[in-house]
């Protein structure tokens, strides 16, 4: 345990710096004193705070007093590895290039950075430089044309703040279910009723909060960097190797179905070898013969998937962009059954299994088995990878945002002096 926390933090300290770190390496041990040591939980103030208050004046907005196109982003606190964070920062960085170049970041507190000059460095040494600028605190907002929530925890701010043409509510996950079916289940799911546009990642999300909660959305598909992810010489090995896309700190990856699957595989062929990829696992009682590859460097993963026969990569809500990057790699995909995880890639370009030990054990089984079906869900999906493009999906959102009615947004107090003078006028 120590060496892995040393190791760890060694790891922040080059990302982030030592002083980042060590706010990082302070807050964790407090986490780990007793409650009872602790104090109280101020549970009021946490979710007062979370609620939001009213911000702004209610100006009339217009070119003169507001950047055509300026996008405000209210994000939690960010570190390089977070996949959410690096899909909100490559779409500014597009829309940035597309007719909207004032992009900005709001970091909303809890945050562990010092100053702006701070944070800002971080962000262009994990995201790249490319001109999007950063304020601390979510007080800090500033008039924009659009301001976007991100986390469900930014949407009550971004919806109550006054001084905006258009809010929209960048949805990357079906957010309540990341909990138990109680208050932060309600208290996520709550967002989707405070009448922000939705910019979903997918056609599922899209669909869900549209019919579920009346949201109006625009779905954007998923890509991937082909000039990183392709495919890379593979090794001889006597063993067949398995990628599982491991990460038993999210419940919703299905750590220990996809374990209990796996473990059955490998007692039915000595000849299979796991690799662990997304989290360390050590602390992990594992009987097989396997990698704990851990969090690996993302120039790093190509190499790794393209070494691997099959990925098992399980999700209970919205897929992330694993699937199609390991398929850009040449390696065949096993993905569970369901609307949440099935609409990105057909059946010819993915083998889907039932969630379930034994769903996941046959079609893992049917892969590794079945060179001929393997080669073809590889070519199906080297194919689909391939006809995906970031810059595609960029074009589609910079295309709609001007279309957003300018009606969906005006303040109350402009909706009632609206009202009153057709009162008066009629």
């Amino acid at each position: 345990m120590l060496m892995r926390n040393l190791s760890r933090f060694a790891h922040v300290t080059r990302r982030d710096g030592w002083r980042v770190a060590t706010r990082k390496a302070v807050s964790y041990a407090f986490r780990t004193i007793p409650s009872a040591v602790q104090g109280k939980q101020d549970v009021i103030g946490h979710y007062e705070f979370i609620l939001g208050e009213e911000q702004g004046l209610g100006l009339k907005l217009a070119p003169e007093n507001v950047p055509e196109g300026s996008m405000t982003w209210i994000i939690p606190d960010f570190h390089a590895s977070s996949g959410g964070h690096i899909n909100i920062l490559r779409m500014m960085r597009l829309l940035k290039e597309r007719g909207f170049p004032n992009q900005h970041v709001v970091v909303m507190e809890p945050h562990r950075w010092s100053s702006i000059e701070e944070a800002q460095a971080s962000l262009n040494h994990s995201f790249g430089d490319y001109g999007i600028t950063v304020s601390l605190g979510i007080r800090s907002i500033e008039p924009c044309h659009y301001l976007v929530a991100t986390g469900w925890q930014t949407a009550y701010w971004v919806a109550k703040y006054r001084d905006a043409i258009h809010r929209l509510y960048f949805v990357q996950d079906f957010e309540p279910a990341f909990y138990a079916h109680g208050s932060e289940y309600n208290f996520a799911e709550n967002t989707y009723k405070l009448g922000m546009t939705g910019i979903t990642a997918g056609s599922w999300l899209a669909e869900k909060l549209n019919k579920e909660y009346g949201m109006t959305t625009f779905p954007y598909s998923f890509a991937c960097d082909l000039d990183l992810y392709k495919p890379h010489k593979k090794r001889p090995n006597s063993k067949k190797h398995i990628l599982f896309y491991a990460r038993p700190v999210t419940p919703r990856r299905c750590f220990e179905m996809g374990l209990l699957a796996l473990t059955r595989v490998c007692e039915r062929d000595p000849d299979v070898a796991v690799i662990f990829a997304g989290w360390d696992v050590s602390g992990f009682e594992i009987p097989f013969h396997h990698l704990n590859a851990g969090t690996v460097p993302v120039e790093h993963l190509p190499d790794l998937y393209s070494q691997c026969d099959v990925a098992l990569i399980l999700s209970s809500t919205n897929l992330s962009l694993l699937p199609l990057e390991v398929a850009a790699c040449g390696c065949p995909v096993v993905i569970n059954k369901g609307p949440q995880s099935s609409w990105l890639l057909s059946e010819e370009e993915a083998a889907y299994c039932d969630m379930s030990v034994e769903g996941i054990v046959g079609a893992l089984t049917d892969v590794l088995e079945n060179p001929e079906k393997a080669a073809s869900l590889v070519e199906a999906g080297l194919a689909r990878a391939g006809a995906s493009a970031w810059s595609r999906e960029a074009d589609r959102l910079a295309a709609f945002l001007p279309t957003i009615s300018v009606n969906k947004h005006v303040n109350d107090e402009d909706e009632q002096m609206l009202d009153t003078r057709e009162s008066v006028e009629r």
